[in-house]
This record gives C-alpha cells, structure tokens and sequence, in this order.
C-alpha cells in the first residue's frame, strides 16, 4: 500500500522538529557550560579580592555595591568564610558590610515571599555569622518556616551572640522534635557559655517534660564542660522519666568526671535494665579502676544488655581483663559468653590464636580458645 502525501509530510514535520530539539538542546547546554565557566571565573576572582581585603587592611582594591548584589560573589564570600577558623573570620562582615550586604540580606529575610529568596538569604546570614544582623535573626527565631528558625539560631551561635541563648533554649520545649534538634545542634558553638542556660533549663523542666530536657542534656555532653556533671548529678537524683535518667547518664559518662562516680554506682543497681546498661557504660567511659566492683559482678545481671555493657567495659579498665578471664572459667554459661564476647572484641582471642601457633601458648588463652570452640 503506497504512503500517502500525508503521511510523508507528517514524518518529515517530526523529523524537522526533532532536529530543532537536538539543536536546542546542544545549543543549552554550550550556553549553560559557559555561563558555568564564567560563574567560576568571577568566584575565582571575587575570592582573591576578598582575600586580600583579609591578609591587608588597607586594601584599596573596591569591592563596589554592584559586586555584593552578585550570587558569585556571595558564593566566594561563603567559600571564603568556610575556610577560616577560630577567629580569622571575624573581620570578614567588616569586609563586606559598608557595602549593604547584610542589610540587603536583612531586607530579604524580612520580605513574605519568595520563600526560596528569604531561605537563602538566612543561610548568608548563617554563613557570615555578622553581629550585625544579630537583631534580625533573635526576630526569625519564631518564623513561621522551620528552616529559617533553625538558620537564625545556627547564625547565632556562630557568631556566639549570648543574650540569644536563653531564646533559643526555652524553645525547646514548644518546638517541632525536627527544629528542637537542629536548635540543640547548634549550641555546642557558644563552648562553654551555653552550659549553665541549658543545664538551668534541665534542672527547671525535668520535671514536666522529657523532650526537651533531652536534647539539652545531649547537647551538654557535646559541649564536654565538667561544669555540667553537679547540675546533671543533681537531675538525676531528682529525675522520674526514664528518658531524662538514660540521657543523663549517658552524658555524665561522656563528661568523664569521677565527681559522677557515686551517683553512677547508684544507678547501676537501678530496677530498670536500660538504666543498668547505660550505667555500665557510662562508668567504663570514666574509667576508674573503683568500678571493677560494679563491673564484675554486672557480668551476672539477669538481663543481656547489661552484661553485655559490662563486659565491654571491662576491657576499658585496668583489671578488667583478668576479671573476665575469670567469668569464662566460671558455670555461669551467661556470664561466661558475654566475657568471651567482649575478650574477642578486645584482639586477645586473636592474640591467643597466635600465641598458640608461634608455641608460646598461656593456661588462660587455652580456656579462651577452647570456649569459643565450643559455642560455635
């Protein structure tokens, strides 16, 4: 059957098209290439300008109000800001501020819409952690976008803005699990200045919720102030929720303070298991030689975890090998595994595999070698 007129025509108008798409598309993509290459090379640019201002303070090269409007020269001032630590960074707002940066940044935050414009400008403002928008971000600590919230709190905090921290903490008990994280996240970059807000903010609401509370006590473990270990010792004596008690716990080991010893003792005997296991670990991270005394007997605890912990813990302290060299030779068969677990863990099954072959075997590598010969 001959193809019609038409149907030649139809084919020939889809290949022209086609053509005009592959056409197009090449055409985007050299364009988009070089608008890239020419993006990069005004970063490039922009970053050695930007670096000079920082190395010479009487710069004289212009950094113009039309540079600051450029999202290449945002991107190099962030790289820029990204690159310093300690406190090289804190000329920078200095650099850029006389020309309208931040208060252009400010403006933009301020505005109802685009959200995407005011999301980015809370990341500059973040980013460049200037004390001149301090003012501005205390205000987007209740914006009605999370993102914006968690952006004007981690600003804060990296410009060490202290009058914010009593704002950003008494959040944590009316904020989103998501928001209230991402706030705790960012406290550890006040150092030690965040400690006592948040431990008052435990001691006061510990009572009356355990989310909040929470993140805060995590966040103090992350800080790693030993200020911490009294007002936490003092919660935990006092805390009810079973929450509250495994976050203190595990912060206190982490804080590594024998002024923690005793309460830790304490809570190793405690009638919840989750608080005997994280007990056992807490007193390893301390590492005092005393807590053989809780560790040893803890390899009989009628419940896995515990004995698990503690035998982990165990290998941490000095003496406590030989203790679990002597929990395998024993008839508790729980106690036994969880030794010969942990003495795995711990290189001396290894250890003793080798002593074993090179001739220069021990009674004690023997006991090791036969029992995990006989539970596998």
């Amino acid at each position: 059957m001959p193809i019609s007129n038409a149907a030649w025509l139809a084919a020939f108008v889809i290949l022209v098209i086609d053509a005009f798409l592959v056409v197009g598309l090449v055409g985007f993509k050299v364009i988009n290439r070089a608008r890239e290459r020419r993006l990069s090379e005004r970063r490039g640019e922009y970053r050695r300008l930007i670096s000079r201002h920082l190395a010479f303070e009487n710069c004289t090269d212009p950094i113009t109000p039309k540079m600051v409007t450029d999202p290449a020269f945002i991107d190099a001032l962030l790289e820029v800001r990204n690159a310093l630590s300690g406190d090289e960074g804190n000329s920078l707002p200095g650099v850029v501020d006389r020309q309208g940066l931040t208060s252009r940044q400010v403006a933009r935050l301020h505005s109802r819409f685009p959200l995407g414009k005011r999301l980015r400008a809370a990341v500059i403002l973040a980013e460049l952690g200037a004390s001149s928008s301090a003012e501005a971000l205390m205000e987007h600590l209740d914006d009605r976008v999370p993102e914006i919230r968690i952006q004007a709190a981690r600003g804060l905090a990296r410009m060490k803005w202290t009058p914010a921290l009593d704002a950003i903490v008494s959040r944590f008990s009316v904020e989103t699990p998501l928001v209230r994280n991402r706030f705790a996240d960012t406290l550890p970059m006040f150092g030690s200045d965040a400690t006592w807000p948040l431990a008052a903010y435990v001691k006061v609401n510990h009572e009356f919720d355990s989310e909040g509370p929470v993140a805060a006590i995590r966040a103090l473990g992350t800080i790693g102030d030993v200020d911490a270990v009294q007002p936490l010792v003092e919660v935990l004596q006092e805390a009810d929720s079973i929450e509250v008690k495994l976050a203190t716990v595990e912060t206190l080991g982490l804080l590594g303070s024998p002024l923690a010893l005793s309460v830790l003792r304490s809570t190793a005997r405690s009638g919840d298991w989750r608080v005997r296991a994280k007990s056992m670990t807490a007193l390893a991270e301390i590492g005092d030689p005393r807590s053989l005394e809780i560790l040893g007997p803890a390899l009989r605890d009628r419940d896995w975890w515990v004995r698990r912990n503690a035998a982990a813990g165990l290998t941490r302290i000095r003496g406590g090998i030989d203790l679990l060299y002597d929990a395998i030779a024993t008839e508790d068969h729980f106690a036994a595994d969880a030794a010969a677990e942990a003495l795995e863990h711990a290189g001396e099954l290894a250890a003793a595999r080798q002593r074993e072959s090179s001739g220069g075997v021990l009674d004690r590598d023997l006991l090791l070698i036969h029992h995990m010969a006989g539970v596998r």
